[in-house]
């Protein structure tokens, strides 16, 4: 945190976070409430305004290799899981922050962008991650090919969420890949995951719609595909299932 802007009622509001960012030497002043309206996204401004070093790192062989190594990950995953998030091509910027911190809360260690997908800085990204994106690792301009290539050398599961697979998430087969490292790939809402992630990761799952709805929203779908590990642990093998 490099700067913090607050209107004076947000200072006797929220005290604790003026002295957090005098305490981090973050250079605070006090705007007027006018200032804040013309400064801020929103329509309605909570009045504290933050500048913050950017968070997301390019993507690069060195930095996602620690991903996939269970030694140099500062997250510790449910029951041994360990979940990567890749974005491929997601241009809404609310669904990818969403998604961010849906990851955040299911315990994922990182979300990954594909080149053209939306920035991870953008505000409305960056709101809706309710703080999750300074949670995990973020990184961006990612290859898909790149990303699931790396995962499989290192003995990851790849899932992609595809509303046409007929393959469910139910499914005792997928349920049984969903341990160790794992690797979910979400698509944009308007197009999907590609043909080149479809050929590339070893499933394709859809999520039962069990009303009349036509699908799932984006970030919906993929809180539902992170918690699946934790809500539907791999059949037994006295499971008639199995």
């Amino acid at each position: 945190m490099r700067e913090v802007y607050v209107t004076e009622t947000a200072a006797r509001q929220h005290p604790q976070l003026i002295a957090s960012a005098q305490a981090s030497a973050a250079r605070v002043v006090v705007m007027s409430e006018s200032v804040a309206r013309a400064m801020s996204q929103t329509e309605n401004p909570q009045g504290l305004i933050a500048v913050c070093a950017l968070h997301a790192q390019p993507w690069s062989s060195e930095v996602a290799a620690e991903l996939f190594t269970p030694q140099k990950l500062d997250v510790a995953g449910e029951a041994g899981l360990r979940t990567v998030v890749v974005l491929d091509r997601i241009s809404d910027p609310g669904n990818a922050g969403t998604i961010i911190r849906s990851a955040d809360a299911a315990g994922a260690v990182a979300v990954v962008f594909s080149s053209g997908s939306v920035d991870p800085h953008n505000g409305k990204c960056v709101r809706a991650t309710a703080g999750s994106l300074f949670h995990l690792r973020v990184l961006t301009d990612a290859s898909i090919t790149d990303v699931l290539a790396l995962a499989r050398e290192h003995g990851a599961h790849c899932l992609a969420a595809d509303g046409r697979a007929e393959m469910s998430l139910d499914d005792p087969t997928v349920r049984q890949m969903m341990t160790g490292l794992l690797v979910w790939v979400f698509g944009s809402e308007a197009h999907g995951v590609s043909e080149e992630v479809r050929a590339a990761v070893d499933v394709s799952v859809s999520i039962p719609i069990l009303g009349r709805a036509e699908s799932l929203n984006l970030a919906a779908a993929a809180a539902v595909c992170l918690y699946a590990p934790l809500l539907m642990p791999p059949p037994a093998p006295h499971d008639p299932t199995y």
